[in-house]
């Protein structure tokens, strides 16, 4: 009995391993987490023929409060499957230790994750320090931590991932464009460290056929089309000669 949380990669059902596939046939559960990633290439439907079993897709209250693939993997297998790699999110991360404490077995079948595809661009993997996420504002809730690590990254001439928010069951995501509109509104109350002539680069789409990174100054890119969802950002910090060719800046 085992609860397996396996990655399912970057866009659609293809993307999974040959190990993650084999392991959802032969458990008795499958689950589809639906809320830290979305695979928009795909549909459970997909899935679920791929892996010739039904699946029941998880919102984040079942994932995080409800927990029944738990309570079930004490007698079953269970597969947890994960837009991405299992490893990336911190409620993942949660679940195993909870599991733990459970004495509920645990295994990650990994699979690729944007963490490492957004090197694609040229930029280097080993640059990039502390990443961050921007939530979607409201009128009573404003955060800007995730500015702060931006800036101390470049202040240590790091790159930095961030995360852009997603509420799939209301099928909004954060662009690119939102993001980058955010971090000016908030230097413009700040000492400016972010400007219109900060680099930063976009992705959509990553790991798709239509995918698209493009690289500029925000100002360049504030209005620019990347397309359907996802997105993701990177401001750079101090940019190698190579990353720079590599970008076309």
């Amino acid at each position: 009995m085992t609860l397996y949380l396996i990655g399912l990669g970057l866009w659609d059902e293809k993307d999974i391993s040959v190990k993650g596939l084999e392991t959802a046939k032969k458990c008795d559960f499958v689950y589809l987490e639906n809320y830290t990633s979305v695979m928009l290439g795909t549909t459970p439907e997909k899935i679920s023929a791929l892996v010739g079993k039904p699946i029941t897709v998880l919102d984040r209250k079942a994932v995080e409060q409800d927990k029944k693939f738990m309570a079930q993997a004490k007698k079953s297998d269970v597969a947890l499957l994960i837009g991405g790699d299992p490893s990336v999110a911190t409620t993942h991360i949660e679940i195993i230790q909870e599991a733990k404490k459970q004495k509920i077995k645990t295994q990650i079948i990994h699979a690729s994750s944007i963490l490492s595809a957004v090197c694609e661009s040229g930029l280097f993997n080993y640059s990039f320090g502390k990443s961050c996420s921007i939530p979607f504002w409201s009128d009573k809730f404003k955060p800007e931590s995730f500015y702060d690590v931006i800036v101390e990254n470049m202040k240590n001439n790091a790159h930095t991932i961030v995360f852009l928010d997603l509420h799939p069951e209301a099928k909004k995501f954060m662009t690119v464009n939102d993001a980058l509109r955010v971090l000016l509104e908030i230097a413009a109350k700040r000492k400016k460290e972010i400007s219109l002539n900060t680099i930063a680069v976009g992705f959509a789409r990553v790991g798709s056929k239509n995918q698209v990174i493009k690289a500029g100054t925000i100002a360049e890119l504030l209005d620019f089309g990347f397309g359907a969802p996802m997105h993701i950002l990177v401001i750079p910090g101090k940019l190698h000669f190579m990353e720079k060719e590599a970008l076309g800046l």
